[in-house]
């Protein structure tokens, strides 16, 4: 009887540890088929986290998911896949070495299908930052990242920049004649990776606002230090605006203004007010002020005002938890003074409570 029990438990014991086997580990299972045979490589010798990465072979249709290391890429998150080749993103969390060390890859079919081989994972390239925003050729863009001494190459579209200068963490090039706008490029041993945002290309793209020379000073709010900014004045309500430097808090750049409306203050747009340095204006003549602003939830609103105070408020514009340019256009007859103060006026809805992030503020002549 206790003979039987005790190989009750061991049956038990056996298929529980088979099971947990199988599930944790994609090679091993009791009816695995080798097919290493069907990778025949790489689009690169070398890959590094984030980096776009092709698997080359045979009859890879079924392939149900690709694992670099601990880290796995599904199917439904590759970026094409094919019979011959799949090409996806490297999972920005793989680990990465210096010494040569080589990372296992396995490759898992649909049923019991599995293909192994090896990779090897270095530092990549990333940009964090670009200025300025908008480029005619000629004019030198600084990328700020990491690991920009591995940069062999900067491109726009089709069309290579020259680098100017490159260190660890800052990168310079020249705008290329012929350059489109779209995202920056850059090239390397472990493959290439992108900026987040376009780069302006100003003679493709002239008519856009990022072309137009700003009147204003600091309008993308990099310079300052703590939370002031230099060009801006804190009129009303100083205490509720800070610097923010967090990823998601800044639309372009490293920094941007947060405004953190909790509801305490009464009705009045004035009651937070951000407030440019005085601009030389002509009289009668109309200008356009552009904001890119989004807030951490619906509810709030903002304005534009003059000072001196010649009778302009822009209209409310409500803000959503996507950036958004606003536009607010001021009439001539309310431009009455060579020297203009523009004004955010940032208590609109004043009981709405949300965080505001203000960034890349420009004035221009209409």
């Amino acid at each position: 009887m206790k003979s039987r029990r005790l190989l009750t438990i061991l049956f038990v014991s056996v298929v529980a540890l088979t099971a947990t086997r199988c599930s944790n580990d994609e090679g091993i299972t009791f009816s695995m088929t080798d097919v290493s045979s069907r990778i025949s490589g790489f689009s690169n010798a070398k890959t590094g986290p984030g980096a776009e990465l092709t698997l080359n072979g045979s009859q890879l249709g079924n392939v149900q998911r690709i694992f670099i290391g601990n880290e796995v890429i599904l199917a439904r998150n590759f970026i094409s896949h094919t019979e011959s080749a799949i090409t996806f993103n490297v999972p920005t969390t793989v680990g990465v070495y210096t010494d040569g060390t080589l990372t296992n890859v396995l490759v898992a079919f649909s049923g019991s299908e599995r293909a192994f081989t090896k990779i090897e994972v270095v530092p990549l390239q990333a940009v964090s930052s670009f200025t300025p925003y908008a480029a005619a050729a000629g004019e030198t863009v600084t990328m700020l990242g990491v690991n920009f001494d591995l940069v062999t190459g900067v491109k726009l579209g089709d069309v290579s920049a020259t680098i100017v200068s490159q260190t660890p963490t800052v990168l310079k090039f020249t705008m290329p004649t012929g350059a489109p706008t779209g995202k920056i490029t850059l090239l390397g041993e472990a493959g290439s990776s992108s900026s987040a945002n376009d780069l302006v290309s100003c003679a493709a793209s002239p008519a856009s606002t990022d072309c137009a020379a700003a009147l204003n000073l600091n309008g993308n709010l990099e310079d300052g230090s703590g939370d002031d900014f230099t060009n801006w004045g804190k009129w009303n309500g100083g205490g509720f605006m800070t610097a923010t430097t967090l990823p998601g808090e800044y639309y372009r750049g490293s920094r941007a203004l947060k405004v953190v409306r909790d509801g305490s203050l009464a009705s009045g747009q004035w009651r937070i007010q951000f407030v440019s340095d005085p601009v030389a204006t002509e009289v009668g003549a109309s200008y356009t002020v552009y904001v890119w602003a989004r807030a951490s939830a619906a509810g709030g609103a903002f304005r534009v005002s003059l000072n001196p105070d010649t009778g302009y408020y822009g209209a409310d514009a409500a803000v959503t938890t996507e950036w958004q340019r606003f536009t607010f256009v001021v009439p001539g007859d309310r431009i009455q003074n060579a020297n203009t103060r523009f004004v955010l006026d940032l208590n609109g809805n004043n009981t709405a409570v949300t965080n505001f992030f203000i960034d890349d503020i420009k004035l221009i002549k209409n």
